[in-house]
């Protein structure tokens, strides 16, 4: 143990200033920010020639591209050793919101970003201000090329740890030297404070440790009077050594120490944040998807002539990296703020569109969507009057291409409309001419009678399309009657019975009828509201079931029912507020999905939606950024992204214990609980914007207040025999978030086939193609795979007539960079050889 006064104890000492791009001010006033902080960090490393500054966030560097000289400065002080880029990400993302392939991304484009302006990396991952890091976080850093992390949150009152210097040991194995900061900034007059605190701090068998020093959140960095204080205290017998370093310096100088290891995640701090500003969340997770479908599409539509948008892409995922930004992503802005991220994923959201419409449209130019070989007279035929207009189709029918962005093959329900079709007919026929069911639905406008709407179930192959055609002739096949009917009171299938609870709207009972096993052991999909007098970031919660009231008077209705599926309509109320939510099973499929308009007026409240699953002998899973983590199931409020599970026993009548469980999957929703074998997904919070404690809200003030007025959500219920693994619960949620799409196209000869598959997995069941994209720097394609069940796979993947060998460790994330040729080679987020 070193005295912590001994000269022989070294403090390595690091400029640096905490920069929030955007927080209690809009993303303008943090570029100013940045160009202010930057120029004073320069002066500063001038007249200290032996100091360091540490800064990170490729997005802040690449606004100073707008000031050549500033950053030319940058550069030259980045080659002299004074400046360090650090964190290897585009800025410093919430991490337990976003999605895995998108903290990928952060570190592909942050530390390309470095490489390219400064001329080096970041070696030390760097997240001091984020709220709290999953279990497969260092995985990522390390495919990062980082090789240690710094972190604040969660603080030593908030999680105990076996060392503030640890080895972080992630669920794949990964293993990474972690350092637990006391504080990312300092005073602007002195540093000694900070040091005092610091003593107490640090690991006391080290004879080093670390210290940030700086003014941080609106920026400023390092201070003349605090070097100087520095100075003083270096000067002072009575202080330890004071060493002006960098991160990665200090990292060196430690590396060799005792670091104990830790296993687990590093949670929690700021539990509302995983629910604060619903719409963020929503813009976010479909911005993510839509982003990643695109570029699967463009990359299947590549041998179709199809020229690869990598700038318009790149463009996209900036947006959309900026805005994971923590205090974005985690809702803890001024209001005004979120106006400008609304326009910015909005924009993401529209490349992701074009994209995708531009692939689907190269692909299906190329398709041979003839009839039987027939070439039609004209490609938009005026097949005869009605009385008010002509019934048209595009040659033939009306040929649609249904894509799969998907590595699984899929049965997935899809709706579309046509145009010019005032005909009661309508005949859908697949790629071998066989006829599928459909189902008539009210068009979307009101004036849509020649519009019909309709939904079938595609059956699709892994990445890839398949022709189906829309035919103005009667079915030649009487519809069949499937073991589907809906009543205001029960709902049911050849699988499921849901019967209905005629005050909430809820499920009073969830039946299993292959095994005659009612799964919830009180009412199901019901909304609770429970009270929540936190600030925005939920300081001080652990939990969210202080129960004030349930949403209930339900009106309940049958909205449709047909050959396809059926679906009851409730709608409830509670106080201000009213919810309407759809139930909907479809023929010979176990899917249960739900669809729930919420018209939120309550402040300082939250609203639920509640599943008391009939389970004992509980295990809890949730889905986190690359994996999944299992944690108890205790009632506290949790991170989750698009699934979560319940899995134990049930009691049959007679008492005996059966297997079972049920999986909750939703498309925008992101905090959740588990008590025992009830499953609550956080649906709205409704604090203050950017209320942090203890700052007092006056009662004279009219506050804006969060998630006030109209959200949708959609959700699905997978109820299972006891293995979430084997009821594909990952996959399910990937097709609940990327949808299938489709495009109309006119009759046509073409080289392509009516069906195709680009790629397919082999004896590899918990294996998941996550990504498919161009890369960075050549016409190779970059492929991410994700073992998803916790458990080492070993088979093939068939890609464009390659056959590739693949094996990964269980929660493993692996890349593959796979030349025109077929030669592969593993890839770690950078596009590099993964060593």
């Amino acid at each position: 143990m070193t005295h912590s006064r001994s000269k022989a104890l070294t403090f390595h000492l690091i400029g640096h200033a905490h920069i929030d791009p955007v927080w209690l001010w809009d993303w303008r006033e943090g570029h100013e920010t940045v160009k202010a902080t930057f120029r004073s960090a320069l002066d500063r490393l001038r007249e200290n020639p032996d100091m360091v500054f540490v800064h990170s966030s490729a997005a802040q560097y690449a606004w100073m591209e707008a000031h050549p000289r500033l950053l030319d400065e940058v550069r030259a002080a980045a080659g002299r050793g004074q400046w360090e880029p650090v964190g290897g990400w585009w800025v410093e993302p919430d991490v337990n919101l976003a999605h895995g392939e998108a903290l990928a991304r952060q570190a592909l484009l942050g530390q390309r970003t470095f490489e390219r302006q400064l001329g080096r990396r970041a070696r030390v991952g760097f997240l001091p201000d984020s709220f709290g890091h999953p279990g497969t976080l260092p995985q990522l850093l390390r495919q990062s090329g980082l090789d240690a992390f710094v972190f604040m949150r969660p603080s030593a009152g908030e999680l105990d740890l076996p060392s503030n210097l640890f080895t972080w040991v992630g669920v794949d194995g990964s293993r990474l030297l972690c350092a637990r900061v006391e504080c990312y900034n300092s005073s602007p007059n002195q540093i000694q404070t900070s040091l005092e605190r610091n003593l107490a701090w640090r690991p006391e068998h080290l004879g080093h440790w670390l210290g940030l020093f700086g003014v941080g959140n609106h920026g400023g960095g390092p201070t003349r009077r605090a070097v100087a204080n520095l100075r003083e205290l270096a000067a002072d017998p009575d202080w330890p050594t004071l060493q002006l370093n960098s991160l990665s310096g200090f990292f060196d100088a430690v590396r060799g120490e005792q670091a104990p290891d830790y296993h687990g995640e590093l949670q929690h701090h700021a539990r509302g944040c995983y629910a604060a500003v619903s719409d963020i969340k929503r813009l976010n997770r479909r911005a993510e998807h839509a982003l990643l479908r695109a570029e699967k599409l463009a990359v299947l539509a590549g041998p179709a002539g199809y020229d690869y948008p990598a700038e318009a892409l790149t463009h996209a995922w900036k947006g959309l990296l900026f805005n994971q930004f923590h205090d974005i992503l985690a809702g803890s802005s001024l209001q005004s703020a979120f106006e400008d991220a609304h326009q910015q994923l909005g924009e993401v959201l529209s490349i992701a569109s074009r994209v995708t419409f531009a692939a689907t449209q190269a692909v299906a130019d190329q398709v041979d969507t003839r009839l039987e070989g027939r070439d039609p007279d004209e490609v938009i035929r005026s097949l005869r009057w009605d009385g008010p207009t002509w019934v048209s189709d595009y040659g033939d029918g009306v040929p649609l291409l249904v894509f799969n962005p998907d590595s699984r093959d899929r049965d997935e329900p899809v709706e579309l409309e046509l145009n010019d079709w005032h005909t009661p007919h309508l005949r859908l026929i697949d790629d071998r001419g066989t006829e599928v069911p459909h189902q008539r639905l009210r068009a979307e406008s009101v004036n849509g009678q020649g519009r019909p709407r309709f939904v079938f179930r595609a059956q699709l192959p892994a990445s890839g399309y398949r022709l189906y055609r829309v035919l103005d002739e009667p079915a030649t096949e009487p519809p069949r009657r499937p073991l589907l009917s809906a009543s205001p009171a029960l709902l049911e299938n050849e699988f499921w019975a849901l019967h209905f609870d005629p005050d909430t709207g809820g499920l009073r009972r969830l039946v299993d009828k292959a095994r005659g096993l009612d799964l919830l052991a009180g009412t199901g999909a019901q909304l609770q509201v429970v009270r929540d007098d936190t600030d925005t970031w939920g300081h001080g919660a652990r939990a969210y079931r202080q129960l004030v009231g349930v949403f209930g008077g339900a009106t309940l209705e049958v909205t449709e029912t047909g050959p396809v599926r059926a679906t009851v309509r409730a709608t409830t109320r509670f106080r201000n507020s009213t919810a309407v939510q759809d139930f909907t099973l479809y023929a010979g499929s176990p899917d249960l999905h739900g669809q729930l308009g919420l018209d939120w007026h309550e402040k300082h409240h939250a609203a639920q939606l509640v599943f008391p699953a009939a389970l004992s002998s509980v295990s809890a899973t949730y889905e986190v950024p690359y994996g999944h983590v299992t944690r108890p199931a205790d009632g506290e409020e949790e991170p989750v992204q698009s699934w979560m599970d319940v899995s134990g026993t049930v009691r049959d009548q007679r008492g005996a214990p059966h297997p079972a469980g049920l999986a909750l999957l939703n498309d925008s929703k992101y905090s959740a609980s588990v008590l025992g074998g009830e499953l609550r997904l956080t649906l709205a919070r409704s604090p203050v914007y950017a209320h942090h404690d203890p700052a007092t809200l006056e009662p004279a003030v009219a506050y804006a207040h969060l998630d006030q007025g109209l959200q949708r959500s959609r959700w699905a219920l997978v109820p299972h025999a006891g293995d979430w693994r084997a009821a594909r619960v990952p996959e399910l949620a990937t097709q609940l978030n990327q949808p299938a799409v489709f495009t109309r196209e006119y009759v046509h000869a073409g080289s392509w086939p009516s069906t195709h598959s680009d790629l397919q997995l082999e004896d590899l069941p918990t294996v998941q193609v996550s990504a498919v994209k161009q890369a960075e720097d050549s016409p190779d394609l970059i492929l991410r795979l994700h073992e998803w069940g916790g458990r080492a796979a070993s088979g093939q993947l068939r890609f464009r007539g390659h056959i590739l060998p693949v094996q990964l460790r269980a929660q493993q994330v692996l890349g593959l960079r796979l030349s025109p040729q077929g030669a592969a080679q593993a890839v770690n987020f950078l596009e590099e050889a993964d060593d």
